[in-house]
């Protein structure tokens, strides 16, 4: 890679599926390099959801400089449009303080934001929003299969937040959202560097039921039910993977053993359609990895190559090489 760096500064992305270890890669990489990692994920935003989105340890927190974490009360609601205007300008300012901006990223519609901007969509309109989040879901889909047929068949009939949107913009706009084009010029400020971590599907399914137990015993009933009383929780917050459904048994709607299992399946199904997005991004370095070992043996060669690239861009001075 040594003949491929420019005079553009790095910034290094660690993308994959939720428990694919991507937290574990970045802080690997960050404790060998002068390093600040900034989360990119929609849910790990909000203050008191700890527990549920697997935010880092404390320990973490005070070894390396972490972004993106405990941005807003569970109460708000958050867009890609906040989290850009609070992300953009975070990677000058790291490469500013002599350091590497390391993406942990679970969100891929976050990560393409800030490599690729908001493509236009329309304005926001209440009322049709309204009327169409009133509209049954099976009624949705059949209009956006007439209006968009390609964007429908990319969208699963349950989704309804997708359907909504689809829908929102060839009824605003006057065409289809599958005429925009998915992928314009990524921002040329920086040099990416995209690295994905991706495990055999059954294992990384393994990866995912047993994080969901370690939560569960970890107290995420009591963090759910204690953000409830003393914050609530937004429309947005109220939809994160487990939450939805333990706040559902907290209803009394469904029995814990319900919730638990629906949310295995609910974060099996995120798993899966994340990396399916994710393998879309351009020029990403995929490492199949099989072992959490393995994983740190990529850290120490990434690490090397990321050094060589903050060097060359005259981020990293040689005379303070933290190695």
């Amino acid at each position: 890679m040594a003949g491929q760096v420019t005079a553009k500064p790095p910034v290094l992305v660690v993308l994959g599926p939720t428990a694919s270890g991507k937290s574990l890669l970045a802080m690997a990489i960050a404790r060998r390099l002068a390093s600040e990692i900034i989360s990119v994920d929609a849910m790990k935003v909000y203050r008191h959801l700890d527990v549920g989105t697997a935010k880092p340890s404390a320990r973490d927190r005070a070894e390396v400089p972490h972004h993106g974490l405990d941005l807003i009360d569970p109460s708000e609601t958050f867009s890609v449009a906040q989290f850009l205007d609070y992300a953009g300008p975070l990677l000058a300012q790291v490469h500013q303080r002599g350091r590497l901006p390391i993406l942990d990223v679970t969100a891929p519609l976050y990560l393409k934001a800030l490599m690729y901007g908001i493509q236009g969509g329309p304005s926001p309109d209440p009322e049709l929003r309204a009327r169409l989040e009133a509209t049954p879901g099976d009624a949705l889909y059949d209009e956006l299969g007439r209006r968009d047929p390609q964007r429908a068949r990319q969208l699963h009939p349950n989704d309804v937040k997708r359907i909504v949107r689809a829908l929102e913009h060839v009824m605003l706009k006057g065409k289809p959202m599958s005429e925009l084009s998915p992928w314009a010029e990524a921002r040329d400020d920086v040099q990416w560097v995209l690295t994905g971590i991706a495990w055999p599907r059954e294992m990384l399914y393994g990866r995912v039921l047993e994080r969901v137990d370690r939560m569960m015993a970890a107290g995420w009933l009591d963090e759910v039910r204690n953000v409830r009383e003393r914050w609530g929780f937004s429309r947005t917050a109220a939809e994160a993977h487990g939450y939805k459904r333990l706040l559902a048994h907290l209803r009394g709607e469904l029995t814990l053993a319900q919730a638990i299992e629906m949310t295995r399946k609910d974060v099996k199904t995120y798993a899966r359609k994340s990396m399916t997005f994710f393998r879309q991004f351009p020029r990403v370095q995929w490492l199949q990895v099989s072992s959490e070992e393995e994983m740190q043996r990529a850290a120490l060669y990434l690490s090397g190559e990321m050094r060589e690239a903050l060097i060359a861009s005259g981020v990293l001075n040689q005379e303070r090489d933290p190695d």
